[in-house]
C-alpha cells in the first residue's frame, strides 16, 4: 500500500470542505456521504486522541515519518482562522511573537555558550595540577643569538597535557616479615605513612558514588568494567562500600536538610521511581486495599542566602508531604517562603505557611500540546507569555536584584498578562469556545490557578516556572532508566542522600569527589561541627584542621 499524503487542516477548515462536499452536484449522494463520514471521523479522531493525552504528533510520524519542523507555528501552512476570536489591535509584534521561551531561565546564553565551541580554555581544567617550566635564561640578559638586545619578560604561555587515569589503581605490598628463632618475636615491616587501613580508599569510595548517582552506572556494568581493566568489584563489594560512606556523610547531610528548611525561596517537583521490596509487597495487598502503591522521587530545591542547596528522597512521599516534613525544622521567626511547584494538590504542604507560586511553564505547555488543533488560539497565548519570558530574560542579562526585576515586570509584562486574562476569560463568558474541549480546559487550568501563576507581577523574587527543578530531576530520571529500580527503602534512601550531597555540591561550583573524600577523612570532625563541613566553606575547616595539626 502507497505511504498517504500528510494533510494538516484545522477545525475550519474541515467544516467548510463538508460544506463545499455538501454543495457539490458533481458527487454521487452516497459517494457523499461516505466523503463526509471520512472527513467528520478523521476530525473526531484528532479530538479523542488529544483528550486522551495520546500525541497526535507520535501518530502522525507513524504514518508520515518524522518531520523536522519544530512547531506548528514556524510552518507556513497554518491558515488563519476566519473566526479567530483574538482582537486584531492587540496581537504582539512580529519581533515579540516570534520570541520563545527559554528552555533554562537561568543558564548561559546561547551566545555566550558558542565562544570558543570548539576549544577549551585552560581555565575550563579546574582540577589539575600546575607545573611551571623555566627558561635557563633571566630577564636582563644579552640575546642568546648575539644580536645585542636583552631579554624582557612576556605573559607565559599554557600547554594542556591530558594523560588516562583508571577509576581504581591498584597497589600491591610485599611487607616483609621475620621472627626471632628463640623467642619468637614477629616483626613486619612498616606500610608507609599515607596508606590508609582500608582496602579501598576514601577517594575511590567517592568515585564510586559518583558512578552510581550521578552518572546513573548500575553496579553490575561497572563490575563488568572494572573486571575488564582488571580490578574484581563485585556487586555486593559496591554497595557495602557505599553504605559506609553514607554513614559518614549522613551528618552533613542532616545538616543541609536543617539549613534548607530556613530557606527563602524552594522549588519541588515529583517523578516515579521503582523500590522493588514496595513493589513485592504490593502484591500481597488486597486489590480493594487504600494503602499508596506508588513510590516517588522528591526533588527540592532551596535558595538560602547565596547558596542552593538540592534535596532528593525517594519513598512513598510526594513532594508536598516531603516539603511539610522539610518546613517542620524551619524556625516559626522566619517569614513564609516562597515555593514554586505545579498546580497539583499533591505539591502542596498542609497546615504551614508559605507563599504559593505556580509554573507558568505548565500553563503554557498546555496551549502548546494543542496548538495543532486550535492553531489561532494557542498561538495568540503563546506569543503573549513568549513576551514576558522576553522580559525576565532581559532582567538577567543586565543581572538586575529581585526589585529591579519586579519592578520591570510590572511596567512590561503586567499589561501583557492583563491582556491574556481579559482574552482567556472572555473565551469562556462569550461561549467562543467549548468548556470541556481541550482549548477549554487549558483557559480553565490559566484562570483557576491565575493568581499563583502570576506572583512574579506581585512578589520579590518569584520565579516564573519551575525549570530549575524539572531539569534537576533528570538525573534521578537517568538512574531509573539504567538501574531500573532500587532494592530497598533503604537503598533508596542511600541513593538520594548521596545524590543531595553530590548535586549541592556541583551548585557551589565544588569539586563533589573532593568533597565526599573530605567527609570521610574527617568524619569526626564533621560529627561534632557539620556546620563547618558545607560544600561552600570545607575547605576552610581543612586548612583549620591542618594547622591545628
Amino acid at each position: 500500500m502507497q505511504q498517504p499524503t500528510r494533510i494538516e487542516m484545522n477545525h475550519t477548515d474541515q467544516n467548510d470542505l463538508i460544506a463545499r462536499t455538501k454543495q457539490n452536484d458533481h458527487i454521487p449522494d452516497e459517494d457523499r456521504q461516505i466523503l463526509i463520514g471520512l472527513i467528520e471521523f478523521n476530525s473526531w479522531l484528532q479530538f479523542v486522541l488529544q483528550e486522551k493525552k495520546i500525541s497526535i504528533r507520535r501518530l502522525q510520524n507513524l504514518f508520515f515519518g518524522n518531520n523536522s519542523e519544530k512547531s506548528g507555528r514556524n510552518k507556513k501552512s497554518i491558515k488563519s482562522n476566519a473566526n479567530d476570536t483574538r482582537p486584531a489591535d492587540d496581537l504582539p509584534a512580529s519581533k515579540e511573537a516570534d520570541a520563545e521561551i527559554p528552555e533554562s531561565s537561568d543558564t548561559t546564553s546561547a551566545v555566550n555558550k558558542g565562544v570558543n565551541s570548539g576549544r577549551l580554555s585552560h581555565n575550563a581544567y579546574t582540577n589539575a595540577e600546575y607545573i611551571t617550566l623555566t627558561t635557563p635564561h633571566n630577564v636582563g640578559d644579552l640575546c642568546p643569538e648575539d644580536c645585542g638586545g636583552k631579554l624582557t619578560t612576556l605573559p607565559p604561555g599554557m600547554v594542556v597535557k591530558i594523560t588516562g587515569q583508571g577509576f581504581a589503581k591498584v597497589t600491591k605490598f610485599t611487607v616483609e616479615k621475620l621472627r626471632c628463632n628463640l623467642c619468637g618475636l614477629q616483626i613486619n615491616a612498616n606500610m608507609p605513612d599515607n596508606i590508609c587501613n582500608d582496602k579501598y580508599d576514601a577517594t575511590f569510595k567517592s568515585q564510586l558514588c559518583m558512578l552510581k548517582y550521578y552518572m546513573g552506572m548500575p553496579f553490575y556494568r561497572i563490575q563488568g568494567y572494572q573486571e575488564v581493566l582488571g580490578v574484581p568489584l563485585p556487586d555486593s563489594t559496591q554497595w557495602d562500600l557505599i553504605d559506609e560512606v553514607a554513614n559518614d556523610v549522613c551528618p552533613a547531610f542532616r545538616y543541609l536538610e536543617k539549613l534548607a528548611a530556613k530557606g527563602d525561596l524552594f522549588h519541588a517537583d515529583d517523578t516515579n521511581v521503582r523500590i522493588l521490596s514496595n513493589i513485592v509487597a504490593n502484591t500481597n495487598l488486597p486489590e480493594d486495599s487504600k494503602v499508596r502503591k506508588g513510590t516517588f522521587t522528591t526533588g527540592i530545591l532551596s535558595y538560602i542566602d547565596n547558596n542552593k542547596i538540592q534535596l532528593f528522597y525517594s519513598s512513598k512521599k510526594h513532594a508536598g508531604e516531603n516539603m511539610h516534613a522539610l518546613l517542620t525544622q524551619r524556625p516559626q521567626n522566619l517569614p513564609a517562603p516562597k515555593y514554586m511547584c505545579d498546580a497539583l494538590s499533591r505539591n502542596i504542604p498542609a497546615a504551614l505557611k508559605h507563599i504559593l507560586i505556580n509554573c507558568l511553564a505548565h500553563g503554557r505547555r498546555k496551549f502548546v500540546e494543542i496548538e495543532e488543533f486550535y492553531p489561532p488560539e494557542c498561538e495568540y497565548v503563546i506569543n503573549l507569555l513568549s513576551i514576558v519570558y522576553r522580559n525576565d530574560a532581559h532582567t538577567k542579562e543586565d543581572n538586575m536584584d529581585a526589585k529591579q526585576r519586579l519592578d520591570y515586570h510590572q511596567i512590561h509584562s503586567q499589561s501583557i498578562m492583563d491582556t491574556l486574562h481579559v482574552w482567556l476569560q472572555k473565551q469562556l463568558d462569550e461561549h467562543l469556545v467549548e468548556p470541556n474541549s481541550s482549548l477549554g480546559k487549558a483557559i480553565k487550568y490559566m484562570l483557576n490557578h491565575w493568581t499563583p501563576l502570576t506572583q512574579f507581577l506581585r512578589i520579590s523574587g518569584a520565579p516564573l516556572d519551575n525549570n530549575v527543578l524539572e531539569r534537576a530531576l533528570k538525573i534521578p530520571i537517568r538512574i531509573r532508566k539504567n538501574s531500573m529500580f532500587f532494592a530497598t527503602e533503604h537503598g533508596a534512601y542511600v541513593g538520594t542522600m548521596l545524590l543531595s550531597i553530590i548535586c549541592t555540591c556541583i551548585a557551589a561550583k565544588q569539586n563533589p569527589v573532593e568533597y565526599l573524600t573530605a567527609l570521610q577523612i574527617h568524619k569526626t570532625q564533621v560529627v561534632k561541627e557539620p556546620h563547618l563541613w558545607m560544600p561552600w566553606n570545607y575547605k576552610d575547616s581543612i586548612l583549620d584542621h591542618q594547622m591545628a595539626a
